[in-house]
């Protein structure tokens, strides 16, 4: 037992993969298992990506390769706190990474946000990207007015993907459901609502030529007219500076008829929603200060971009002033600082909801590191009689699914694509995967 470490990764996206990736290459003689709640793996790269941005899910493939080191096992639809728990995975492995995410979205806090068709960013992009979890959302599309709040990158993605040409959806990964509901779209005005100055944007100018250069959109800054000469100026960024620069020369003019539009607000502080059963307006505050907006936005729908929270495993050490795993360098502490033994984390539970993809391969690089520096220790921390994860999955009759299996999966979804002209077609829940895998189709 001693002679060969045994690790335990919970959660299958990119920092669990990449977790899994410097560790194979650190501990030659290892042994490690990936555990994915859901039944497919890749996490936010499948589940959080937007359907039109193909390339960026081609890291995916990346993942894929690491999975065939035959000292990795994976075992997904499996869910650590319902099938097995982390008391029990800490006495079956000598070190434990999570790598669960960030997978909540962030809510205002405001009145009326329990209203119908008001959602989070985790919830629509994960029931407009196929996820189990939201894939039973029917969001209503057929109204003409939306809002997106926020001012990065995902609240583009949002925003895109309400104007776009239902042509350029249809060759996407959207799943055949939603897309019917992209299909019955009413939108043809968006507002995009930040806190933040117009220099403060928070999206990489590229996302934002990705939505102004559609064709047949206008966007338009509607607060300009009452701007002063000083509101253009100390840009935050070079990305905020080329986005103001872009909004100045272009967002002023009156708007189209024949286009659809969307209206960039800034300091916009949304105070509460207005509606019967469902969401008609967004309220604000200081509706008549300095930033100029107007008391009520009418809407139709709206999606709140404003981050993601993690809901930590029971037992896991929470920082109360940051909300996040207590650690240092990846070394899961205890509420006294000291190590806590055979405990690590990496990725968004680690550092919260930042970066991009890749930032998570340093990320998990650095924990990795701590746990080869603790390896000695921890290779002591096991009986030899000690459990394994498959025989205590096979007392409870869970049947997880492996990466072999997942390849299958992954084939007969592009292929089912392939036949509708996209990318992939997504199966939505376990039992269609289990249904799949029991056909051997």
């Amino acid at each position: 037992m001693a002679g060969t470490p045994r690790i335990a990764i919970v959660g299958g996206g990119p920092s669990g993969f990449y977790a899994a990736e410097a560790l194979l290459r650190s501990i030659p003689d290892c042994q490690i298992d990936l555990i994915e709640r859901l039944p497919a793996p890749h996490g936010l790269v499948r589940y959080g990506v937007a359907p039109d941005h193909q390339k960026l899910k081609q890291v995916s493939a990346v993942f894929d390769t690491i999975a065939q080191d035959p000292r990795f096992t994976m075992y997904a639809g499996v869910c650590v706190g319902d099938h097995v728990s982390l008391y029990e995975l800490m006495g079956c492995y000598h070190a434990v990474v999570l790598a669960t995410g960030n997978a909540v979205g962030r809510t205002l806090g405001v009145p009326g946000e329990t209203l119908a068709q008001i959602y989070t960013s985790a919830q629509f992009a994960g029931w407009y990207n196929g996820h189990p979890d939201y894939a039973a959302l029917q969001p209503d599309l057929s109204g003409a007015i939306a809002a997106v709040i926020g001012n990065g990158n995902v609240s583009l993605d949002v925003c895109r993907l309400l104007v776009r040409s239902i042509g350029d959806l249809r060759a996407s990964d959207i799943p055949e459901p939603m897309l019917r509901s992209f299909e019955c779209r009413g939108v043809r005005e968006v507002h995009v609502l930040g806190r933040g100055a117009v220099t403060g944007t928070k999206f990489s100018f590229k996302e934002f030529r990705q939505l102004a250069d559609l064709p047949g959109l206008q966007i338009r800054v509607p607060q300009a007219v009452h701007w002063i000469e000083e509101t253009w100026s100390s840009p935050a960024s070079d990305d905020a500076a080329r986005v103001a620069q872009w909004l100045r020369a272009n967002g002023c003019n009156e708007p189209r008829a024949d286009h659809t539009i969307v209206n960039f607000w800034f300091q916009a502080v949304p105070a509460g929603f207005l509606g019967t059963g469902r969401v008609r307006s967004i309220r604000f505050e200081n509706a008549s200060g300095g930033a100029w907006m107007p008391e009520v936005l009418p809407c139709n729908l709206t999606v709140t971009c404003i981050g993601y929270d993690w809901h930590p495993l029971p037992g896991v050490p929470v920082d109360p002033g940051t909300g996040k795993v207590r650690h240092s360098l990846g070394q899961v502490l205890d509420e006294d600082g000291a190590d806590l033994g055979g405990l690590f984390v990496t990725g968004w539970a680690k550092r919260g909801p930042t970066g991009i993809i890749g930032t998570n391969r340093a990320d998990s690089v650095e924990t990795a590191q701590s746990l080869v520096l603790r390896l000695a220790r921890l290779v002591k921390r096991l009986p030899a009689d000690a459990p394994t994860l498959g025989r205590l999955l096979g007392t409870r009759s869970v049947s997880p699914v492996s990466h072999t299996q997942w390849l299958a999966i992954d084939r007969w979804e592009k292929n089912r694509g392939a036949v509708l002209g996209k990318p992939r077609e997504k199966l939505l829940s376990g039992r269609e995967v289990i249904e799949l895998l029991r056909s051997g189709a």
